[in-house]
């Protein structure tokens, strides 16, 4: 059930990143338009995101023969999702941006990894 709400809220979240594009600049959505305008660019990139983890979900399946929680699988969409978040929101994308933006994403799968 959370799988269809995730992919439903996802599609929504397509077409009001594609309205907004179309149809205002940052300077008429003002703060609020340009926050909404992240979260559905977070939400777009979650739904992608854990059907990616779901895919490797399986794949590890059949090797390990583990399974891994759903709570766990959208924790890891979470972290992976954001990611490229702090690379849109930074004004610059350099190696040392990138590098720290890699180091931030992969302690955060560690820690899902480690505690969940």
């Amino acid at each position: 059930m959370r799988g269809r709400i995730v992919l439903v809220l996802s599609i929504f979240s397509l077409f009001g990143i594609l309205a907004m594009l179309n149809y205002t600049t940052p300077k008429d959505a003002g703060v609020l338009g340009v926050l909404v305008f992240f979260t559905m660019i977070f939400t777009v990139l979650f739904g992608l995101m854990s059907e990616i983890v779901k895919i490797f979900q399986r794949i590890l399946k059949d090797k390990k023969g583990g399974e891994i929680s759903e709570n766990k699988t959208y924790m890891y969409a979470t972290v992976l999702a954001f990611g490229p978040i702090i690379l849109l929101v930074t004004r610059s994308i350099s190696l040392a941006t990138l590098a720290m933006t890699v180091i931030f994403v992969s302690l955060g799968c560690f820690l899902i990894h480690k505690r969940a």
